[in-house]
């Protein structure tokens, strides 16, 4: 009895044994998965920042700025001529101001130093400022 009590205390230790190392292997496997999940989505960040960096989007994101300084300046023009209009014209310069002040802080290539001067002036945390001049 002695023996066979024996045998199976030693098989039950080998099942132990094999169970935990599953165990181990299923915990590993996994957080190696989750890793490599990791790994993935930082390099996807990290060539998303470098296309929006570059110089082609950058440009492109430039002269749309500068086609929205002109748009405001049109604007403002098209209100002062025709005054019945005003509302509409302020409407769509508050509009493009808007999109200016999300757009400028993107910029990282070389612009138009106004620009910066405009943001500060107008812009608070990429939205347009409750205090910027446009307002009134």
């Amino acid at each position: 009895m002695s023996e066979t009590r024996d045998a199976i205390g030693g098989c039950l230790g080998a099942v132990i044994v094999a169970v935990v190392v599953v165990a181990l292997a299923g915990v590993v496997t996994f957080v190696g998965w989750q890793v490599g999940w990791w790994f993935n989505a930082q390099d996807i960040a990290r060539t998303n920042h470098a296309i929006q960096a570059g110089y082609a989007n950058q440009s492109a994101l430039a002269q749309e700025v500068g086609a929205e300084f002109t748009d405001i300046t049109s604007a403002q023009a098209d209100a002062q001529q025709a005054p019945a209009n005003a509302a509409a014209d302020k409407a769509q310069i508050l509009s493009t101001a808007a999109q200016i002040c999300g757009q400028i802080p993107q910029l990282t290539i070389h612009y138009d130093p106004t620009w910066k001067t405009w943001d500060r002036e107008n812009c608070t945390n990429g939205t347009l400022s409750a205090t910027s001049a446009l307002r009134k």
